[in-house]
């Protein structure tokens, strides 16, 4: 081999890097993938916290209801200012707290309103497990942009669809 030709095979192998262009042409089209994805992932995280949301209140429903049941006595799911809590009356007449507040706005960043007004309510459930409803209630469920719904039945189920 010529000597010219050696020194420009050394020459290539000696590479070891990338080139400050290359980088910056990988990081603009990095960026310019996740600009496009971002609008995706806080959609699909705003859907998640209304389904979390969504369960924890009909978890905390059922909770209301077995409670009443095995105690014989009345138990009440309660919502107020996006709190959401379940008491029984003791023998005493004293409430006691049987699920911890779940504070779902500032944990989950969820609204809750009473069929698109203030959503302060309770749930009444009687030594039978029947709830002491006048109708059905419908709780909207909203994050940013998102919403949905938790329907109840006059007897204080979780109905499929709302107006049951």
């Amino acid at each position: 081999m010529s000597s010219a030709v050696r020194r420009t095979h050394r020459r290539s192998r000696v590479r070891w890097g990338f080139s400050i262009i290359e980088m910056l042409v990988v990081m603009i089209i990095a960026g310019l993938v996740m600009k496009m994805a971002m609008p995706r992932f806080a959609a699909m995280r705003d859907r998640m916290s209304l389904r979390s949301a969504k369960q924890q209140m009909g978890a905390y429903l059922v909770t209301a209801r077995a409670t009443a049941i095995r105690r014989a006595r009345t138990s009440t799911f309660k919502v107020k200012n996006n709190t959401i809590w379940v008491t029984t009356t003791k023998s005493d007449g004293t409430d006691s707290t049987i699920a911890l507040n779940v504070p779902l706005q500032s944990a989950r960043g969820v609204t809750v309103s009473k069929q698109g007004i203030g959503a302060d309510d309770a749930i009444p459930f009687d030594s039978r497990g029947m709830a002491i409803l006048p109708g059905a209630r419908t709780y909207v469920l909203t994050r940013n942009s998102s919403k949905d719904s938790l329907c109840v039945s006059r007897l204080g189920l979780i109905a499929r669809r709302c107006g049951q």
